[in-house]
């Protein structure tokens, strides 16, 4: 949200993530919505509730922040970015004046901009839908990848926004750290369960069989590491977040892993936020900074300790040392 607060995908993304939307199917107001009360303190929402996020960018000492506000919905309704006030919002004319607006200024909007939400108090996804992607800071790329697997058709608009270019070429290499006889890969349309979530779609061809393989049947490491390859690969100059990173990976490729992603990242200078729980994810890291410590010079390690006003930072040199006299390094 901090980096992305351009984006109204950054403020209800969240929410989505955690299964905080429902679907209305009221004649008069039939659609998919976000409840975002739960970003506010308390779970409610209502005039002049707000938070704000703030930062300072390291190598810029740039002053960053969101600002969240709930305000009265008639305000400017007919001057927000995000929709058209011809075209009704949320099923009939009569809901184009809803009670309460998300009101969003980042560090780069002179002006907050509204987000209408409906009578009973959410944002339609239609009107995130209108808007459509944006990029975050400075018109940088701002991704990032949950615990969760992306479905096909979030992989493949990743995908289409490096396809054909060189950056194809790394990605695919960086899935040969998994299953070394992988020579293409493609997406095809995905088929609908009949639940109506989108599966498949992602084709692999392997080096002595004849016939496409669905990526899914190669396991769930492989594709997070083409969702970490896309992530990076497509956000040059940009910003990447990754939540347990090692989800998926076994243990003995984890040192392929980092070195592929920070070798792209540092080509793309591209800065990545990753967490982790996983002793073996931290210990591979730790290595792979003692052999090759040019690669890792860039690398930073931030211990969070509820007990502490600031994290606990560890350069590659003391990650190495601290991992060999098996000091806890996580949180």
């Amino acid at each position: 949200m901090l980096l992305a607060t351009d984006s109204p995908g950054a403020v209800v993304g969240c929410a989505m993530r955690r299964g905080e939307m429902y679907v209305q199917k009221e004649q008069d107001r039939p659609g998919r919505y976000v409840d975002v009360s739960h970003l506010f303190h308390g779970h409610s929402v209502g005039i002049g509730a707000r938070f704000q996020i703030t930062g300072i960018e390291d190598r810029t000492s740039l002053s960053l922040k969101c600002q969240v506000e709930a305000i009265g919905g008639e305000a400017n309704l007919q001057q927000s970015l995000f929709f058209d006030v011809d075209k009704p919002l949320y099923g009939d004319e009569r809901s184009l004046e809803p009670v309460l607006s998300l009101s969003i200024q980042g560090t780069y909007e002179e002006q907050p901009y509204a987000l209408p939400m409906a009578m009973f108090g959410a944002i339609s996804l239609e009107v995130v839908r209108r808007l459509g992607p944006r990029a975050g800071p400075g018109g940088r790329a701002v991704s990032f990848i949950r615990t969760e697997a992306l479905d096909a058709i979030e992989l493949q608009e990743f995908w289409e926004s490096i396809a054909l270019t060189e950056e194809e070429n790394h990605v695919i290499e960086s899935l040969r750290i998994l299953e070394p006889r992988i020579d293409r890969i493609a997406f095809l349309s995905p088929r609908p369960y009949r639940y109506g979530s989108p599966s498949g779609g992602v084709y692999v061809r392997l080096a002595g069989i004849d016939k496409r393989i669905p990526l899914g049947s190669l396991g769930d490491g492989i594709r997070h590491m083409l969702t970490l390859s896309l992530a990076v690969s497509r956000a040059p100059r940009g910003f990447v977040m990754v939540d347990e990173i090692d989800t998926g990976l076994h243990h003995s490729v984890m040192s392929d892993m980092w070195r592929v992603l920070i070798a792209t990242a540092e080509r793309l200078d591209v800065q990545v936020f990753a967490t982790t729980h996983s002793l073996d994810c931290v210990r591979s890291l730790a290595w792979l900074a003692y052999s090759e410590p040019e690669l890792c010079k860039s690398v930073r390690m931030h211990r969070v300790d509820s007990e502490r006003s600031k994290s606990v930072v560890y350069s590659p040199d003391e990650i190495s040392v601290a991992a060999e006299q098996h000091v806890e390094l996580r949180g």
